[in-house]
């Protein structure tokens, strides 16, 4: 058969004839088979699905919406221009409007509370333990009328309070003996050290805050005030051998802070000075933050712990209240484990929360007068627990559990107890001239001023933190713009998801603010100190695990309403954004404003004992150095401690000039530069002694230096 040709087989397929057979080659030997190679099949062609255009169903305008003008309204009040205000609540109610319609409409994914399981086991306790807490209790009571801790009435004090938990400390789930545990500890080939992601997470959150609270400790705030005389003198007391229970220096204060200090100036060598006590607030401050992280958890899942935890850490009021080196930091620092073991217990039901959140408590009696207000917010969640239908399943662990924290709180705060009974007015000597009219008589009717106090405390988050220049910026917001507006906007959503689900945590929430303030409310006498950012520290607990969940709902909310990839990426950029705008705004606000405004309005004492420091490490000493007093100056405790004496009081009195004849030259005096009358007289008392001025870092704040070389 002849082999066609390719001009046979192009004119079969043009004409549409079938095409000629092409006959196979033959094999001879020898010969190579010739594989005849098909082609491929034709891959298809990948076409990248495109996503269907958004629309305005799918976009959460609303809830968008709401949280943009909840923003510029917050900026808009903060601006102070005239008609703010009505501007400012405008775009509010508009706001919480449009929140109301996002909800109606669906667009609020509202963060679900995490599951926990209730413990409904019968309470167990131990008899001995109980008997000895009740005899150590005794005795510590008996034992603490002095006004003095003992070697033995402290160890009587924790044996009452370490008996009483190991009394009703509910045991868990069986595990190995600790020896079992490290035999197979020992006998493992190689150690394997893992690491999660989101424990990386929250170590990078608690560094960035570390920064945020320590940087620049030493000089932020810049100068100590009288209140830091008063601390410091009472820590010289304690490493001189005094150990008091209550210190009554500065009409009395509880002792937890004095100690702290002291332990620290000691273990980093600090000694009596303005560092010692802003390292002792700053470091319990930092460490409290891990319970607004678990309170976080606690009312809405690790998001809104780790959200709670940044916006705390981060946030100019907190970091304030800890870097001042008062006892003002014991407040909130102590009211965050106590509220989250107390929630936690009512919430599980397990006894040994109580137990803590008792302890906690009473740790926290004897540290800040205004702490307590904590065992009536404590009564508050139990009581608002009780009325709520979820809390039937372990209620009778409630009620024991309540009874379980009074006990071990009772127990813990003993000494201050004794104490108070023995010496009522001197421990209450603060509040009665606040809430009485001991120093006082009440401007206006009670009702009234009590009811303008409330609504100037509530205030304070978004309008006025008060006239308190130590503890924050005169009459501006306590929080930034941004954190301002999320409170809002976690009002509105815990408003939302009690309706929806009746979560009595939410209901505590909202209503724990007002009662938190009420150290601040309370001032009666002097309404005008009302809000103190300082006596109302502890209601920034539940404010900013409102912020927190508002963020974590409009984050989780956006990013399930845009859904995919893009819904992902736009809530991580929003809350990217959020958060260091947050930083941004907070930062500015500690170290700068607040660092200008507290030099503006503080003496400059640091540089007054500077100045005597140099003199003494030069040709001088400490001895030979008087600061000249005058009305509302300086206060001369102050700079003996910038100088480094301690203990001594710088000031002599003009008219006591003289008296200093006595001294060996050479002699310093640091005078107020209006005070020519000093001036004069060491002119005339020492016509050697030259007369310069010294150049403050804050101009206003200038002061004159007389020194006086030799007497020849």
């Amino acid at each position: 058969m002849p082999e066609p040709s390719l001009l046979d087989y192009l004119k079969a397929i043009l004409s549409g004839q079938e095409p000629p057979t092409i006959p196979p080659l033959p094999r001879g030997k020898g010969s190579r088979t010739r594989v005849r190679k098909t082609a491929a099949p034709a891959r298809r062609k990948r076409t990248k699905a495109v996503a269907p255009a958004f629309t305005l169903a799918q976009v959460p305008w609303r809830s968008l919406a709401a949280a943009v003008l909840f923003f510029a309204g917050q900026v808009v009040l903060s601006s102070g221009a005239g008609m703010a205000a009505a501007l400012a609540v405008s775009a509010f109610l508009l706001a919480a409007g449009l929140a109301a319609w996002g909800y109606i409409e669906g667009e609020w994914s509202l963060t679900a509370l995490p599951a926990a399981d209730a413990d409904t086991r019968a309470p167990v306790f131990r008899r001995a333990p109980l008997l000895a807490a009740g005899v150590l209790f005794v005795l510590t009571f008996l034992l603490s009328g002095s006004n003095r801790f003992t070697m033995l009435n402290v160890l009587c004090w924790l044996g009452a309070v370490g008996s009483v938990l190991l009394a009703f400390w509910q045991p868990g789930p069986r595990q190995a003996s600790w020896r079992t545990r490290l035999a197979a500890f020992v006998a493992q080939p190689e150690l394997k050290l893992s690491v999660s992601r989101w424990a990386a997470v929250v170590a990078l959150a608690f560094a960035l805050i570390a920064f945020f609270r320590f940087h620049q400790l030493s000089i932020t705030p810049p100068e100590m005030v009288s209140d830091h005389a008063e601390m410091l003198m009472d820590v010289l007391d304690i490493q001189n051998g005094k150990t008091p229970i209550f210190f009554e220096r500065n009409t009395g204060r509880e002792p937890l802070a004095f100690y702290l200090a002291s332990w620290v100036g000691g273990v980093f060598g600090t000694g009596v000075s303005f560092l010692t006590l802003k390292l002792s607030s700053a470091l319990v401050a930092f460490v409290s933050l891990v319970y607004m992280y678990l309170l976080g958890k606690e009312v809405g899942g690790r998001w809104v712990g780790l959200f709670a935890l940044l916006l705390t850490g981060l946030g100019y009021w907190p970091n304030v209240i800890s870097r001042l080196g008062l006892n003002f930091s014991l407040y909130a620092a102590l009211a965050a484990p106590t509220l989250y073991y107390l929630l936690r217990g009512l919430r599980r039901g397990t006894l040994n929360d109580f137990l803590l959140a008792g302890l906690c408590m009473g740790i926290g009696l004897n540290g800040y007068s205004a702490f307590r207000i904590m065992p009536l917010v404590a009564a508050a969640a139990v009581g608002i627990f009780l009325l709520h239908r979820s809390s039937q399943q372990v209620r009778s662990q409630a009620i024991i559990g309540t009874a379980l924290l009074a006990v071990v709180a009772i127990l813990a705060v003993t000494p201050l107890l004794r104490y108070t009974i023995d010496n009522p007015a001197i421990v209450n000597q603060r509040v009665l001239t606040r809430l009485g009219q001991a120093e006082r008589e009440y401007p206006g009717p009670v009702a009234a001023i009590l009811a303008s106090n409330v609504v100037k405390g509530l205030g304070l988050f978004n309008y006025s933190g008060g006239t308190l220049w130590v503890a924050g910026n005169v009459r501006t917001p306590a929080f930034d713009p941004l954190s301002a507006a999320l409170l809002l906007l976690g009002v509105c959503i815990a408003v939302m998801r009690y309706a929806r689900h009746r979560h009595w945590q939410d209901l505590f929430l909202l209503l724990s603010i007002p009662l938190l303030m009420l150290p601040s409310t309370l001032s009666l006498a002097f309404p005008e100190e009302n809000p103190a950012m300082n006596r109302a520290s502890g209601a920034w607990i539940p404010t900013f695990l409102l912020c927190a969940l508002a963020l974590d709902t409009m984050l989780h909310s956006l990013r399930q309403r845009l859904g995919g990839t893009f819904g992902a990426r736009a809530a991580q950029f929003v809350g990217a954004a959020a958060l260091l705008l947050i930083a941004l705004l907070n930062f500015n606000l500690v170290f700068g404003e607040y660092t200008r405004n507290y030099r503006a309005n503080s003496w400059n004492s640091s540089e007054l004992g500077q100045v005597i420091a140099d003199y003494a490490n030069s040709f001088g000493s400490l001895e030979s150095a008087w600061v000249v007093a005058y009305p509302h100056w300086v206060d001369t405790r102050l700079v003996a401690m910038e100088a480094g004496n301690p203990g001594r009081d710088y000031a002599i009195w003009t008219e006591q000039l003289s008296q200093t004849l006595t001294v060996p030259a050479p002699r310093l005096y640091l005078l107020k530069q209006e005070d020519t009358l000093a001036a004069s007289t060491l002119q005339q008392l020492f016509p050697q002694g030259v007369l310069t001025r010294f150049s403050s870092q804050e101009p206003s704040r200038d002061f004159l230096m007389f020194l006086v070389a030799s007497d020849n």
